[in-house]
């Protein structure tokens, strides 16, 4: 199975702006770090990371292989 990585971040702050995005006080998660839907790109992500009103975090999961659908 491939590993896929996702960006966790909450803010300090409810409603913190930083990259044209309100981050919630909650986690949230953005999945599969580097796909092309993908919201922030390589130099936001570090903005991100040096942002002291912000706790971001990677985490490496294992990504589900698809089945094929028996229907189709």
């Amino acid at each position: 199975m491939a590993k896929q990585i996702n960006l966790v971040i909450a803010s300090k702050k409810d409603g913190f702006r930083r990259c044209s995005v309100a981050h919630p006080g909650n986690a949230t998660t953005y999945k599969n770090v580097g796909s092309k839907d993908f919201p922030f790109s390589a130099k936001q992500i570090a903005k991100l990371k040096a942002e002291p009103m912000l706790v971001v975090t990677e985490e490496e999961v294992e990504e589900k292989e698809k089945k094929p659908d028996p229907k189709k």
